[in-house]
């Protein structure tokens, strides 16, 4: 239902139970990559001077059309050109004026606060202890269990249905109780009031930046709890509002739903974990392809075949029905040029991101690095963390970050050096100043700098640093 509210940015969210419209939203950035234009760079100025260029050869043609078609006496044809002569000399005055207002003998730039990172991009393979689980069964598999759940020894990990329309039959029933649920509760909240209508358009607008956040970076399988989060909030906020609700004819449609799947249910077959582990529902083949307690004794030739495909999966997987994983730890094996290498260490950390993927970065600790063979070499990683995101994860380009750095951002044309010490020209007002800077990382065209703990006279955020300029020093006064 719509909700009125002095927000200003519409949605229109629509579910299998409900639709949520014209539901108004503030200071959400839905469009984050939205084009603005704007002329902080001055980057019209040329096409303003081309305008004013025009206007004054306009008024110039028709000063001259004015001259050959004066009526004036021959004596007192001079005037126009007395007139011609002082416009010239107001135009002239303008023209310097701004030109004195553009020109700068200096060029700046605004130190501002920047992360960078040396890093590499490379393909990766997963190991984990990994133990398929058999069933004497074929059908279509339902997992009960998110991917990555620890589950016991024991445990109803999913159900095996003889056909897909049973298990959609399934899915559906679940998915009805579920609702069923819902709309009861809803019965007790009816008539409950509330003044603090603030704090519940805050609930609807962090839970609708949620879904939103879902939506832009694919997480699919967040959309349907994001989406019910939703509509709790807008539900609670038009009951505490004085809004009615009637579940009952839902609850009655519910109900008749359900006794329908009900009849149709069918047989299903429970597949339980036969030991201890964290849950994947799916299998690869690559189970069983490296050895997780010999995944040490990898070489670089073998670890380059598990990425390249050389090393082909267990094609038959039909008696599989998911798989269990026993250790906390798994492996990341990488080929990278031995170049980049050089900068690790075995027992140091680098961050892993897997690009493409919505899984989020994480850090590993580097537990071995092979030798290098023709300008390459491997390393072999170790993390411990789970979830469904990284449990499904297998050959996956990864980039490697090696370090990060935080600082100001400075121009390599700017730095200078001054008695041994590094430095950047600064523009306080028309006064030149120096201030010292403290490089953490360097390329061709930029510098990173930080400021040493309890330190005075460096670089700080929003200096106007003085990228060009001639016969420039300390406490020098700009014109």
């Amino acid at each position: 239902e719509a909700m009125g509210s002095p927000r200003s940015c519409s949605l229109l969210f629509k579910t299998k139970d409900s639709v949520i419209s014209d539901f108004a939203l503030k200071d959400m950035q839905i469009l984050n990559n939205s084009g603005v234009w704007t002329d902080k760079n001055n980057g019209y100025t040329f096409g303003y001077y081309i305008v004013l260029g025009w206007e004054i050869l306009c008024a110039f043609a028709a000063f001259v059309i004015m001259i050959i078609k004066c009526r004036l006496s021959y004596r007192k044809k001079y005037l126009p050109f007395l007139y011609a002569a002082f416009a010239l000399i107001i135009v002239g005055i303008f023209m310097y004026q701004v030109y004195k207002i553009n020109y700068s003998p200096v060029k700046t730039e605004i130190a501002l606060e920047k992360t960078v990172s040396n890093s590499v991009s490379t393909s990766a393979f997963v190991v984990r202890d990994e133990t398929p689980i058999k069933a004497n069964v074929t059908g279509t598999l339902v997992p009960l269990v998110e991917d990555g759940k620890r589950v016991a020894n024991g445990d109803d990990v999913a159900v095996v249905f003889d056909s897909e329309n049973a298990a959609r039959n399934y899915n559906e029933l679940k998915k009805v109780k579920e609702d069923i649920a819902y709309y009861s509760s809803l019965q007790n909240k009816v008539g409950v009031q509330t003044n603090d209508v603030e704090t519940l358009d805050n609930r609807i607008y962090s839970a609708c930046d949620d879904l939103v956040s879902a939506i832009n970076t694919g997480e699919v399988d967040n959309y349907s709890e994001k989406e019910s989060t939703l509509r709790d909030a807008i539900t609670s906020r038009q009951l505490s509002t004085g809004t009615v609700i009637d579940p009952t004819q839902k609850l009655s449609e519910l109900n008749t739903r359900l006794n329908e799947l009900q009849k149709n249910e069918g047989g299903y077959t429970k597949i339980q974990a036969n030991n201890p582990g964290y849950y994947i529902s799916t299998v690869d083949g690559y189970e069983n392809a490296v050895s997780y307690t010999g995944v040490l004794n990898l070489t670089t030739d073998k670890i380059d075949a598990l990425i390249d495909g050389s090393t082909l999966p267990n094609a038959d997987n039909s008696s599989y029905m998911g798989k269990l994983v026993d250790a906390f730890n798994w492996y990341i094996l990488c080929v990278i040029d031995y170049k980049d290498a050089a900068s690790l260490k075995v027992g140091g950390k680098i961050t892993v991101e897997f690009t493409g993927t919505t899984a989020e970065p994480l850090s590993a600790d580097v537990v071995k690095i092979n030798d290098a063979a023709d300008g390459r070499t491997s390393i072999i990683l170790k993390c411990n963390l789970m979830n469904k995101k990284y449990a499904v994860l297998r050959k996956n380009p990864v980039k490697l970050i090696f370090n990060t750095y935080t600082g100001y951002q400075v121009n390599n044309k700017a730095v200078r050096e001054i008695n041994g010490q590094k430095g950047v020209y600064v523009l306080n007002g028309n006064i030149v100043k120096f201030k010292k800077i403290n490089i953490v990382y360097s390329d061709s065209e930029y510098s990173i700098c930080s400021v040493p703990d309890g330190e005075s006279g460096y670089l700080k955020q929003y200096d106007e640093i003085i990228v060009e300029g001639t016969d420039l020093y300390d406490g020098k006064i700009l014109d």
